[in-house]
């Protein structure tokens, strides 16, 4: 990847001549089984962008209250773009609820029967695979068609943050554009699982796109010499999909072991990919400590959700022996930091 960067071919993207950027985003598009995409420096920048063309100022988006736009993006959205959030009910680990959307009705698109005025009416569906902030959840197809079926029948678009629906993929085996079929644009990144140093990209028609770029330019997103960036991207996506199970084996394996570790409580059985997230059930308080005890130990994980709980991430730089030293490490973290437990 690091040699790929340094012989990137480059033009102005900005111009749209940057050769290795038109690349990339051909590639995405394919694989996706969309029209067209656009590099973006961050998914937060593709999610905010789809809102910016998909919304009108005052409208507002209908989402699982813990998702990813919501946690990590709302300022954004809210004071930024000036859109509102709708919370959906029904969620199963983030997934949302066919029969919830379908329950918009009369709240937005423009079906019989909707009556909300401009600063109350819902315009997206927003649905996130994997779901970020629930241990990396998978929608079954069937869900996410159901709920696209529901988005539809409201003439309401549907988003896809897919931040890492590289990983749904290899988990479940649903094919890239299969997943992307029941969204109207779907934002992936680059830089999870699949190891680039920046970038994410949107995808969607190429109508939709053609909007799409001019808002990333009024976003700041829009860069000169960018195909040095989108040679990385470019290399990760042809060379890092298939060893991406490997990360889901070793979050396993990280799961098992914390549900073993007083006083965490984690259900291994929700870790379908790479993401592993366990409450602490006694003195939550402590969770800070707990981090900079595993820090000075070699071990890097984030405090997640509130005060008692954390994130540990398998990515393609840890090996099995890494995962065995993260244990050892959390092991003797939460021993130091909570005392020794028989």
């Amino acid at each position: 990847m690091r040699r790929a960067i340094a012989e990137a071919e480059v033009g102005d993207d900005v111009l749209g001549d940057d050769p290795t950027v038109r690349r990339l985003e051909e590639e995405t598009a394919a694989l996706l089984g969309k029209e067209a995409a656009l590099f973006v420096p961050s998914g937060c920048m593709g999610n905010e962008i789809s809102v910016a063309v998909h919304t009108k100022r005052g409208e507002r988006i209908a989402l699982d209250p813990d998702s990813h736009m919501v946690g990590t993006e709302a300022r954004a959205i809210t004071e930024m773009l000036g859109r509102s959030f709708h919370f959906l009910e029904g969620s199963d680990r983030g997934r949302l609820d066919p029969a919830a959307v379908a329950a918009l009705a009369g709240l937005g698109g423009t079906s019989a029967g909707a009556t909300a005025d401009a600063g109350t009416r819902i315009a997206l569906v927003e649905a996130e695979n994997t779901v970020n902030f629930k241990n990396g959840a998978i929608y079954p197809l069937e869900r996410l068609r159901r709920v696209r079926e529901a988005a539809t029948g409201l003439c309401l678009p549907l988003h896809l943050d897919g931040a890492r629906l590289w990983n749904a993929t290899a988990a479940s085996g649903v094919p890239l554009s299969d997943f992307a079929a029941c969204a109207d644009s779907v934002m992936v990144c680059y830089s999870k699982g699949l190891g680039a140093p920046i970038g994410s990209a949107l995808a969607g028609s190429a109508a939709f796109i053609k909007e799409a770029r001019a808002v990333r330019k009024m976003f700041g997103g829009a860069l000169r010499q960018v195909g040095i960036v989108a040679a990385g991207a470019l290399h990760a996506i042809r060379h890092h999909r298939d060893r991406l199970p490997e990360d889901h084996r070793r979050a396993r394996r990280l799961a098992d072991a914390l549900a073993g570790i007083p006083p965490f409580a984690i259900d291994p059985n929700e870790v379908e990919t790479n993401i592993v997230i366990a409450r602490a059930t006694r003195e939550p308080g402590k969770i800070g400590a707990f981090i900079e005890a595993a820090k000075r130990r070699g071990v890097l994980v984030l405090a997640l959700g509130g005060p008692d709980t954390i994130r540990a991430i398998t990515h393609l730089d840890v090996d099995d022996a890494g995962i065995e030293r993260a244990v050892t490490a959390f092991r003797e973290a939460a021993a130091e930091t909570w005392g020794r437990t028989t």
